[in-house]
């Protein structure tokens, strides 16, 4: 028996587990909280978890640019007033060099001992010199401010662009499967419509350009792919997959492992196939072993194109792949002129 003391999502779920005559287990797993989360936004939320597949969110490109364009115009503000101060000070000190401190030393150490967060604050009966060092020192950290939070985002921003973009037919499946499984009106699915800012927040970029084939239209392709990626785990199926349930899971093993081994025996065959042409065949013309080694740096190059967003490997990918052949051909034409 459980102990009473216990709270929280484990006894929830080791109480519904009973009360369905499924025992009882001293751990829960991923898909037990895919089955006892409530319809609607937490059974999203579970599906997300347990389906990576359809781990997809929303990249708010638009309001993330508002952003930075609304920190852009107060910095400019700012560094505009402090720079107008600048030129008042300079004619205040008749064209001298300005080459005082624009704070006060000795209250700018008493502020750092109360605490960094401390503002330059004038006192009633301050001088004017006074009074204008705490407004510049006040301007210098809102800007300071503005600048940590803007780059902050524009480094968030930054690195959101390396996140693969949702496929409109894999969002389309989403959006159906938030509808129809989970019973979501139009309401609550509103801010789903935005079909073309959507991301898979997920480290392996190049298995993401692939899922179109996990939401095929085809229901004979879909179910076989359902079964086919159930082959290659070691788990028994999910009980959570119904025959008729129109998602795609592959829990990582199945279909990813297909992918990846598809990708690396085309990779391999592309430096395979043409050093074998050059190194079995005999009797060819110059321009021949030549002809081999342009077209399948060719083909290496659009492969780059498709899945490389480096400019920089771009550019030395195909050059060192070309010299690899190269090097083949070189000795080839060695052995044929020794003979």
């Amino acid at each position: 028996m459980y102990d009473k003391a216990i709270e929280g999502e484990f006894s929830s779920l080791a109480s519904t587990k009973t009360r369905a005559g499924e025992g009882t287990d001293a751990f829960y797993s991923d898909e037990d909280v895919l089955k006892r989360s409530p319809k609607g936004w937490p059974s999203i939320a579970a599906t997300q978890m347990y389906m990576v597949n359809y781990d997809s969110h929303r990249a708010f490109k638009t309001p993330t640019h508002i952003t930075l364009i609304n920190k852009e115009q107060k910095i400019d503000c700012i560094v505009n007033k402090l720079d107008e101060m600048d030129f008042e000070d300079e004619k205040i000190e008749g064209g001298r060099p300005l080459r005082s401190l624009p704070f006060d030393r000795e209250k700018f150490i008493a502020r750092c001992l109360q605490g960094p967060s401390q503002l330059s604050t004038s006192t009633p009966g301050s001088s004017p010199s006074e009074l204008r060092m705490a407004e510049r020192e006040n301007l210098s950290m809102c800007l300071e401010i503005l600048l940590k939070e803007y780059f902050t985002l524009l480094h968030m921003y930054h690195q959101n662009l390396k996140f693969p973009r949702v496929s409109r037919r894999a969002h389309e499946a989403h959006f159906q499967a938030a509808k129809d499984l989970q019973g979501l009106d139009d309401e609550a699915c509103a801010f789903m419509r935005y079909i073309d800012d959507w991301i898979w927040p997920a480290p392996d970029t190049i298995f993401r350009r692939f899922d179109n084939l996990l939401y095929t239209k085809w229901k004979s392709l879909a179910q076989f792919l359902k079964h086919a990626c159930c082959l290659c785990c070691f788990d028994s199926p999910p009980s959570t997959m119904s025959d008729d349930d129109p998602r795609v899971q592959y829990s990582l093993r199945g279909f990813e492992r297909f992918v990846k081994g598809a990708l690396g025996i085309g990779s391999m065959s592309l430096l395979v196939v043409p050093v074998a042409i050059l190194y079995l065949k005999t009797g060819w013309s110059r321009a021949a072993y030549l002809g081999v080694v342009v077209a399948f740096s060719s083909v290496f190059c659009c492969v780059l194109t498709v899945f490389e967003t480096n400019t920089a490997r771009l550019l030395v990918g195909p050059a060192a792949f070309f010299a690899v052949l190269i090097a083949f051909l070189s000795n080839k034409m060695e052995d044929c002129c020794t003979a």
